[in-house]
């Protein structure tokens, strides 16, 4: 049986989160963070999945989680990682 493992659809492709380089995880997780606010279609619960997916992987690769505020702060509405 086939492992499933979390990914972001970025640029036309998967990006698996325990294959991507740590810089563009906490993009991604800021990404997801700043765009959590938007309304309609369950986007922003979307969102706060992908969130909390980014902060997971941190805690399996044994780093510092992302803070909601801050992310949100530098995070890039609609930005890669986002739904």
């Amino acid at each position: 049986m086939e492992e499933i493992r979390d990914a972001f659809w970025i640029d036309g492709k998967n990006h698996y989160l325990d294959e991507m380089p740590l810089d563009l995880l906490i993009e991604c997780g800021s990404n997801a963070a700043a765009t959590c606010s938007c309304l309609g279609h369950h986007k922003g619960e979307r969102n706060e999945a992908h969130f909390r997916m980014v902060n997971q992987e941190l805690e399996r690769r044994q780093e510092p989680k992302l803070l909601f505020s801050e992310a949100m702060n530098n995070g890039e509405f609609n930005g890669k990682g986002s739904y």
